[in-house]
C-alpha cells in the first residue's frame, strides 16, 4: 500500500549548511527533545495529520565516492614518487643523450597504487568529509530520498487511517532535509508547500540553533496541515511525537 503511494507522495529536498558533522546523539539535548514532543503535541493538536520528525546520521554508504578517493589518492602518490625517484627528462630537449635512470620498477609502481588506493578508500571510510568530496548532489538527493521513503514505512508513517502522515527527515551526513507527505496529502500540497517547513528548519541549524529550526518546522507543518486536515473530535494520536533518531547499519 505504501510502496504505491510513493508515486503520490510530497517532496521536498533541501541542503542543510554547516562544516562539521556531529553525532546525532549529540544534535540535540534533552531540553531540545521535549521541546521537539511539544511542538508535534501542539501542532498535532490543530490538525488530523500525523507529523513524525526524524533524524539519522546517513542517507547511504556511498561506496563508489570511497573508491573514487582511493583513485585520486593511489594516483597523486605515483605521481610524487615518479617526480621524486625518477630521472626522467621534464624539459622537453632533444638535445641530451642520457639515458633516463628509473629507479621505479613494475612491481614498484603497482605497490603504490594498490597502497595508494586502499589508504585512499580507507581514509574516505572513515573520515565524513573526504567521503563527501567525492558524493555527488545527484547521489546523495537519490539516497535521501530513498531512504526517507524507507523511514516512512518502518515507523508507520503510511498507516495511519487516513493516510495523513508526513515525516520531515533530516540526514546528518547530506546536510538535507526531506519532507514528505501520504497519499492523502498529496492532493492538497505540492512540493513548493513545504519550502517553508525546510527554511525554517535549515535557518536554525545554520546558526547551530538545531533545536529552535527543527521546533520552528514542525510548527509551520502544522499550519498547514490544518487547513485542509482541521481537528476532528474523532482523531486520536495515532504515532508516536517523539523525535526519531534512526541509526541504521549501512
Amino acid at each position: 500500500m505504501v510502496v504505491l503511494a510513493v508515486d503520490f507522495l510530497v517532496a521536498v529536498v533541501r541542503r542543510v549548511p554547516g562544516k562539521r558533522m556531529k553525532n546525532i546523539d549529540t544534535f540535540f539535548d534533552d531540553s531540545d527533545k521535549r521541546r521537539i514532543r511539544e511542538a508535534v503535541s501542539e501542532a498535532e493538536a490543530h490538525t488530523s495529520a500525523e507529523i513524525v520528525p526524524v533524524l539519522t546520521e546517513s542517507s547511504g554508504r556511498y561506496n563508489r565516492a570511497e573508491d573514487l578517493a582511493g583513485c585520486v589518492l593511489s594516483i597523486g602518490l605515483l605521481s610524487l614518487c615518479w617526480l621524486k625517484f625518477q630521472d626522467v627528462l621534464m624539459d622537453g630537449s632533444w638535445q641530451t643523450q642520457r639515458v633516463p635512470s628509473l629507479q621505479l620498477g613494475l612491481p614498484e609502481i603497482l605497490l603504490i597504487l594498490i597502497l595508494g588506493f586502499v589508504g585512499g578508500s580507507f581514509l574516505a571510510s572513515r573520515v565524513w568529509w573526504i567521503r563527501r568530496l567525492f558524493c555527488s548532489q545527484r547521489e546523495m538527493e537519490s539516497c535521501l530520498r530513498e531512504r526517507a521513503i524507507q523511514a516512512f514505512q518502518i515507523h508507520r508513517v503510511g498507516r495511519t487511517q487516513s493516510a495523513t502522515g508526513v515525516i520531515i527527515f533530516i540526514s546528518s551526513f547530506e546536510r538535507m532535509v526531506f519532507v514528505m507527505g501520504d497519499a492523502d496529502i498529496s492532493k492538497h500540497f505540492k512540493n513548493e508547500d513545504f519550502v517553508e517547513v525546510k527554511n525554517a528548519i535549515i535557518d536554525g541549524f545554520r546558526i547551530n540553533q538545531f533545536g529552535d529550526g527543527l521546533v520552528e518546522g514542525i510548527r509551520l507543518c502544522g499550519q498547514k496541515l490544518r487547513q485542509h486536515y482541521p481537528l476532528k473530535l474523532s482523531d486520536e494520536n495515532e504515532l508516536s511525537n517523539d523525535l526519531i533518531l534512526w541509526k541504521q547499519n549501512l
